[in-house]
């Protein structure tokens, strides 16, 4: 199970394959683009919405929703950092596939973590690895997989971008809710019990 995405959330599929046509789009209208990122972070562009698709609006890193933010509140992050020696300049980092959807806290949090070459598939958000490093338990936390609990650097990265917060765990529950709501809509009173618990929560969520 993908520890970002609750029962309710669809499965992220081909996700390679749809950023790949996000580039195309970009450069259908700009055909010398280079730096996807310049167009795609962009929030007065079409391609930052069209970007958002391709992750079911949700973050790459922790799950959180649109149906919790605001577009605005998600921002393209660089998978490995854009001042890698490797990149000759920002735009060399800019390229399709090391640009990930990320919620305003993970994409900061991360900052400038460096990303090992041999950990690239246990932490490549758009690989199937990730959902071995990381787990939720049954109480909605977000933990590092027994199998790499003894890696340093896993935990390290766990702990910058702040991975195992309260805050993720509060976000899954009201996804929860938000997806029980969705297939409760002919039974008004639990319909609208459940929006009284979900009102609450997200006072809560938005002084935390």
């Amino acid at each position: 199970m993908d520890y970002r995405r609750t029962k309710y959330c669809p499965v992220l599929i081909d996700v390679k394959e749809k950023k790949k046509k996000v580039e195309a789009l970009v450069k259908d209208e700009h055909p010398y683009a280079q730096d996807m990122h310049t167009y795609i972070s962009d929030n007065s562009e079409k391609f930052k919405l069209d970007f958002l698709k391709v992750y079911n609006g949700k973050c790459a890193y922790c799950g959180v929703s649109v149906d919790l933010i605001k577009k605005n509140e998600f921002e393209i992050d660089h998978f490995l950092y854009e001042k890698a020696p490797k990149f000759k300049s920002k735009k060399d980092a800019g390229y399709i596939e090391n640009l990930i959807l990320a919620c305003h806290d993970c994409n900061h949090n991360k900052s400038s973590f460096w990303i090992e070459e041999n950990y690239f598939d246990e932490l490549y958000p758009d690989g199937e690895g990730i959902k071995n490093t990381f787990i939720r338990d049954d109480n909605y936390n977000i933990c590092i997989n027994d199998e790499y609990k003894e890696d340093q650097y896993i935990k390290d990265f766990y702990d910058k971008i702040r991975l195992g917060s309260e805050l993720h765990r509060l976000d899954y529950l009201l996804l929860n809710i938000i997806g029980l709501q969705e297939q409760c809509k002919d039974n008004e009173e639990f319909y609208a019990g459940l929006g009284m618990i979900k009102n609450v929560l997200m006072v809560k969520r938005n002084i935390m």
